[in-house]
C-alpha cells in the first residue's frame, strides 16, 4: 500500500526506529525543460515526515537515505515535526556511471539521522563497534535483487545494531527490494513496512525469505 495510508494506521509513539529510503531518483529525466530533481515525485516527504515524527518514541532516531541534491526538500519536511537534524554518515559508491554535476560525478548518497523531541537520545543496550562515516562499496552486492536502489546490508545492519535493542520494532515506510525487512529478520527486530509497487513487494518478500534460509 501506499506510505501514507499505511503510516496512518500505526499508534503514536510506537516504533523504535525509522530507516528508510524514499524516492528520489527513479522517475527523474534531465534536460533544460524538465525538472532535474523529479520534485513532484518526490514531495510526498512533505507529509509522510509529519507521520514519522508522529509515531516515533520520544529520544529515538530516524534514519533516511537522500539525494544530496535536494537536501533542502528533507530539512524542510521536518519543520513542523519533533524531528531534529543529528547527523550524517555517507554511503559512496566506487561502480557504474552517476549523473555529473559542475565536473563532479555524483556517487556518494548522504544518509541522514534525526532525532525526535529533546530527551536523551536512546542507547543500545549491546556494545557497538565504531565505524568511520562514511561507507566505501567497490562493487554491488553480490546478490542483485534487480531493484534500481538497493542498498548495502552492511551500512542498513549498522544503523539498525546502533538505533535499537533486539524484538524492537523498525519501521521502513518505502520498502523498496527490502534491504530493512531482511537485515530486522536477521537480527532479531520486528517490523513494519509500507510498498505502493506490486513488483518490489514480491522482491522484498523474496529477500525476507532469503534472509530466513
Amino acid at each position: 500500500m501506499d506510505c501514507l495510508e499505511g503510516l496512518k494506521q500505526i499508534p503514536d509513539n510506537s516504533v523504535d526506529l525509522i530507516v528508510t529510503d524514499p524516492p528520489y531518483k527513479l522517475s527523474q529525466k534531465y534536460g533544460t525543460s524538465v525538472d532535474p530533481d523529479n520534485i513532484m515525485g518526490v514531495s510526498s516527504i512533505m507529509v509522510s515526515m509529519i507521520e514519522f515524527g508522529r509515531i516515533l518514541k520520544e529520544g529515538r532516531f530516524a534514519v533516511i537515505f537522500y539525494d544530496k541534491r535536494i537536501l533542502p526538500l528533507l530539512f524542510q519536511a521536518v519543520k513542523n515535526t519533533k524531528l531534529r537534524y543529528d547527523d550524517q554518515i555517507f554511503l559512496y559508491r566506487r561502480w557504474g556511471t552517476a549523473h555529473k554535476r559542475n565536473g563532479w560525478m555524483s556517487c556518494t548518497d548522504p544518509v541522514i539521522i534525526f532525532k525526535k523531541g529533546e530527551s536523551k537520545p536512546f542507547r543500545p543496550d549491546h556494545k557497538v563497534k565504531t565505524k568511520h562515516d562514511t561507507y566505501i562499496k567497490s562493487s554491488p552486492e553480490k546478490i542483485n535483487y534487480n531493484h534500481p536502489a538497493q542498498k548495502p546490508m552492511e551500512i542498513v545492519r549498522d544503523i539498525i545494531n546502533q538505533f535499537s535493542n533486539e524484538k524492537e520494532l523498525v519501521c521502513d515506510p518505502y520498502v523498496g527490494s527490502g534491504t530493512t525487512t531482511a537485515v530486522c529478520n536477521q537480527l532479531g527486530r520486528n517490523f513494519i513496512g509500507f510498498e505502493m509497487s506490486e513488483e518490489y513487494c514480491k522482491i522484498a518478500n523474496k529477500r525476507l525469505g532469503d534472509s530466513r534460509s
